[in-house]
């Protein structure tokens, strides 16, 4: 499934999914113990709140889901174009 939102087009995952890929990524027990944060806002995330996973400076990093920080989260990756592929 994908996402749409203005003209950015995202790929969108169910909650098991994005379970197995925070595992892989290392990010799972820091998102469940409540370590992680967006790293646009600096708001603490859960599982739930988890808008985006991008790679920035070779390091995967987690958005959350305000429009604002996937915004700017956009404008990173765009500049970067790098994307962790789901």
């Amino acid at each position: 499934m994908r996402v749409s939102y203005r003209n950015i087009v995202a790929p969108a995952i169910s909650e098991d999914v994005l379970t197995r890929v925070l595992r892989k990524l290392g990010l799972y027990d820091d998102v469940v113990n409540r370590r992680a944060s967006c790293h646009i806002c600096g708001e603490p995330l859960t599982i739930e709140s988890i808008g985006a996973i991008a790679l920035l400076d070779d390091k995967p990093v987690l958005i959350c889901t305000m429009s604002s920080c996937i915004g700017k989260a956009a404008l990173l990756i765009s500049r970067s174009k790098r994307l962790i592929s789901l």
